[in-house]
């Protein structure tokens, strides 16, 4: 007997598998293990559990013969995955490849141990084949994400005008860094979420078996089927993709998602794929300013590709540690409880919604949490497991790259081009968090930037977009 083993991170309504003629049974595997790995927030243990037993229903309206091992029997992966073999008599198992380094060796391992065939489906959570990826990296071994970016718009020909980038830019950045008006700007909200009998039923499990979550599982937001992913994605370019170029990088704290299309989430585990986000989005570039359209797309097609690419390419970014940082991160950080008053506003409030949602959208990640972990001195590695673990997002593809590249420059440079630091006046400037400019000046984010560029002069002297404020540093030190 054949078998395929769907993977609650490869959720795609057009998996391969079931176009596979050759396989006879599905596996759906809810491996305690993999959900008790780290202190995940509710919401995320609740997106996969839920995702999983949606994907598992709608192969069995397909009339196909479905396989499951519940998260209440308690087993890990390997063990669970070694019973369905046994209990099905099976022969040979296929799976698609996993973004994670480990995922594949572990399966091909108790294949061999079973002593059967094994096939893998090309991955499909991305739009740049493997070794088109993996040849690119190697042939540029300073790779920037600019460079990467290009070549994407080339190679797929998405917003291009023949050779030439549509609009005539490759990139309206510049066009993308406005605040949120004083008079104000209305939001719309979020889609609401129906929560039917089996995601009801993640929603009990997880407050069952996880009481200790960060977040509360009755509290759950997100689509957890192909179908309901889609419609979340239109509602995005329907009401949010004309004002999310111009916002996207603007925070506010009242405002937890602003216009952003929160589709990583979904993205991430198949319930979208990168083709249909992408197309769903170019379609309106005659409706909507260029700027947002190119914008999201360079999230897309750009960064989140690039990231899989330097996660591919560099394996030791999971243990860089440029800075030589080694603070532990306190309790507080994982239950948002008894959080000390003097940290700063901006830090109190995002963690406040990270702890409620499981979320906060990319500027707050880098420049409130990220700038903070970084200014205060925290070990990389701790603050890459506390990523991975809070966020609905993540994994560990892309939060290596991201967290130990981008956010806290521990690999001194490779991901990012400088530190992505700064002191209160560009967060008030982008999110007012503090009564007035000089609040924001006296702040302890603008004392934890100066004392972080005077203790790591030495490391950071090196770099040209930092010789400004290094030079401000020192004239500060000297007037002291």
């Amino acid at each position: 007997m054949k078998a395929a083993l769907i993977l609650g991170t490869q959720l795609f309504e057009e998996h391969p598998a079931y176009a596979d003629e050759e396989i006879d049974v599905f596996f759906f595997v809810e491996a305690r293990s993999s959900f008790a790995r780290r202190r995940y927030h509710a919401h995320k243990r609740v997106l996969l559990l839920a995702g999983l037993r949606h994907a598992a229903a709608a192969a069995e309206q397909r009339g196909r013969a479905v396989a499951r091992v519940p998260l209440h029997e308690g087993l890990g992966f390997a063990q669970a995955l070694r019973r369905m073999i046994r209990e099905y008599d099976v022969d040979g198992l296929a799976w698609m490849s996993a973004t994670d380094r480990a995922v594949d060796r572990r399966i091909s391992a108790v294949c061999d141990e079973a002593g059967i065939s094994t096939r893998r489906y090309d991955d499909a959570l991305f739009l740049t084949p493997t070794a088109d990826l993996d040849a690119w990296f190697a042939e540029h071994p300073a790779a920037r994400m600019e460079d990467f970016y290009r070549w994407q718009r080339r190679r797929t020909g998405i917003l291009m005008d023949g050779a030439a980038p549509a609009g005539r830019r490759w990139n309206f950045d510049a066009d993308n860094r406005e605040p949120l008006p004083r008079d104000g700007i209305e939001v719309p909200a979020l889609p609401d979420v129906d929560i039917d009998e089996l995601t009801a039923s993640a929603i009990e499990d997880v407050a069952s078996h996880f009481p200790d979550a960060p977040g509360d599982p009755r509290e759950f937001w997100l689509p957890v089927t192909p179908a309901h992913a889609r419609a979340w994605l239109d509602t995005f370019v329907d009401e949010r993709l004309a004002s999310f170029g111009q916002y996207e990088d603007a925070m506010a704290a009242d405002e937890p998602f602003l216009f952003h299309s929160v589709v990583s989430p979904l993205l991430n585990v198949g319930l979208l794929a990168p083709a249909e986000v992408v197309s769903a989005v170019v379609a309106r570039r005659d409706d909507v300013p260029l700027a947002a359209v190119e914008g999201f797309t360079r999230q897309v097609i750009g960064w989140r590709e690039y990231m899989r690419g330097a996660y591919r390419a560099w394996p030791d970014l999971m243990t860089a540690n440029h800075f030589r940082l080694g603070r532990d991160l306190e309790e507080w950080w994982y239950t948002g409880v008894d959080v000390p008053e003097e940290i700063p506003l901006p830090v109190r409030t995002v963690l406040a919604r990270v702890m409620r949602y499981g979320y906060a959208h990319h500027i707050e990640r880098l420049m409130v949490l990220g700038n903070w972990f970084l200014l205060q001195g925290y070990d990389p590695r701790a603050v890459y497991e506390w990523f991975s673990a809070l966020f609905v997002d993540a994994y560990e593809w892309v939060m290596v790259p991201n967290v130990q590249g981008m956010s806290q420059y521990a690999d001194g440079g490779r991901v990012a081009t400088k530190p992505y630091i700064s002191g209160g006046a560009y967060l008030q400037r982008m999110g007012s968090w503090w009564p007035t400019e000089r609040a924001a000046r006296e702040s302890a984010f603008t004392a934890a930037y100066w004392r972080f560029l005077d203790e790591h002069e030495d490391l950071l002297a090196g770099n040209p977009r930092l010789n400004m404020p290094l030079a401000q540093m020192r004239r500060r030190r000297e007037s002291a």
